[in-house]
C-alpha cells in the first residue's frame, strides 16, 4: 500500500493515539473476516433521550466487521455524531499538512538519528528490515522529523505494512454512515490541538517516548492484532491493558497529556450533549473509554447513569 500524501494525512489526523505504543507488522497473519466482533458500547441515561458512548480503534484490517446490531440500533436512534476531531475532511487534511512545516520538522542541520542513542539506531536498522525497507532509506525519511512525528510516521508504516487501512477505521466508516443517513458531526477537539499535544512535549520526553515505542515494537511485534481483538471482543480489561499499561510505565507525562488531561476535558463537553438533550452518538478512541481515568469512570463519579449495553 503506498502511502501518499494524502493516506499519510489521513492516516497521521486520525491515528495520534497509536503514537504511544508502535505496532510492527505480525508475525502470524491473524483471520480478522472470522471474528465475530462485539466491541464494547455504553448507554448514558438522559431525560432529553439516550447518548452513546463508543469506543473506537482508529486503523483497522479491512475485513474485520464490527458493526454489531447494537451498534447499529444506537446509530438508528442518533441524530448526530462526535468525533474526537475532524481528521477525514479534505479541509483537515491540508490543514495538518500546513501545520507539519510548524511543529513537526528539525531545524535545519538536525536529525533524529542524531538524537537518538546508539541502541535506538540499531533497533531503526532492524525495524527497516522488518519494513523491507533500506536501512538508510529509513533513517532519510525520518532524520527531518521531530521524534514525536517520526515516531508517528513510523507507526503509520508499520501498521499498513501489517495490512491495515486508515478507510477501515471505525471513524472512517461511522463518517460515511453519518453523510449517507443525513447526520450532524461534532468535534472535541481541533487538529492543531491533537498535534500539539505531542509537539509540545519537551524534546527529551519526545526522544524517550521513541526510543521506547521502537523497543516494544521489535519485542513485542503481535501487539496490534491482541489489541483490536481484545477491542473486537468488548474486553476491556485487556485492551485498557495492551493501550495505557505501556503507556503509563513508559512515560506517565505523555499518558497524562494524551489521556487523562482530554479525558478531564471533554466531560464538561459530554455533559453539554447531555443537558441539551440531543440523541447523540460519541465515538472517541478506545483508550480513553474505561480505565482509571477513563471518560465511563469519570462520569459515573460525576453522577451520570453509564451502563454496558453489550456486557
Amino acid at each position: 500500500m503506498k502511502l501518499t500524501i494524502k493516506r499519510f494525512a489521513a492516516a497521521l489526523t486520525a491515528g495520534l493515539a497509536w503514537l504511544g505504543a508502535f505496532a510492527a507488522p505480525a508475525l502470524a497473519e491473524t483471520d480478522f473476516a472470522a471474528v465475530e466482533a462485539d466491541p464494547a458500547l455504553w448507554r448514558i441515561a438522559a431525560p432529553g433521550g439516550d447518548v452513546y458512548l463508543f469506543g473506537t480503534v482508529h486503523i483497522l484490517p479491512p475485513q474485520l466487521e464490527w458493526r454489531t446490531d447494537a451498534v447499529e440500533a444506537a446509530l438508528a436512534s442518533s441524530e448526530r455524531i462526535y468525533f474526537e476531531v475532524d481528521a477525514l475532511s479534505e479541509q483537515a487534511q491540508a490543514e495538518t499538512m500546513a501545520l507539519i512545516p510548524q511543529l513537526g520538522l528539525n531545524a535545519p542541520g538536525v536529525t533524529l538519528t542524531s538524537m537518538i542513542s546508539q541502541e535506538a539506531q540499531a533497533n531503526l536498522a532492524q525495524m527497516a528490515e522488518r519494513l523491507g525497507a533500506p536501512p538508510s532509506a529509513l533513517a532519510s525519511t525520518l532524520d527531518p522529523l521531530q521524534p514525536w512525528l517520526a515516531g508517528l510516521t513510523l507507526a503509520v508504516m508499520q501498521i499498513q505494512a501489517a495490512g491495515y487501512d486508515p478507510e477501515a477505521g471505525v471513524e472512517h466508516r461511522l463518517k460515511d454512515f453519518g453523510q449517507q443517513a443525513g447526520l450532524s458531526f461534532g468535534y472535541f477537539e481541533t487538529i492543531e490541538q491533537q498535534l500539539r499535544f505531542f509537539a509540545d512535549l519537551p524534546l527529551e520526553a519526545q526522544i524517550t517516548d521513541f526510543e521506547i515505542g521502537l523497543a516494544q515494537a521489535l519485542d513485542d511485534p503481535d501487539m496490534l492484532d491482541r489489541m483490536v481483538l481484545a477491542w473486537a471482543a468488548g474486553d476491556t480489561d485487556t485492551l485498557d491493558a495492551i493501550m495505557n499499561d505501556a503507556m503509563r510505565e513508559a512515560s506517565s507525562n505523555l499518558y497524562d497529556v494524551l489521556i487523562v488531561q482530554r479525558n478531564h476535558d471533554w466531560i464538561p463537553l459530554i455533559e453539554n450533549i447531555i443537558e441539551r438533550g440531543e440523541q447523540a452518538f460519541i465515538a472517541v478512541g478506545a483508550g480513553h473509554v474505561t480505565g482509571p481515568e477513563g471518560v465511563v469512570g469519570l462520569l459515573q463519579a460525576r453522577g451520570h447513569e453509564v451502563v454496558r449495553v453489550n456486557p
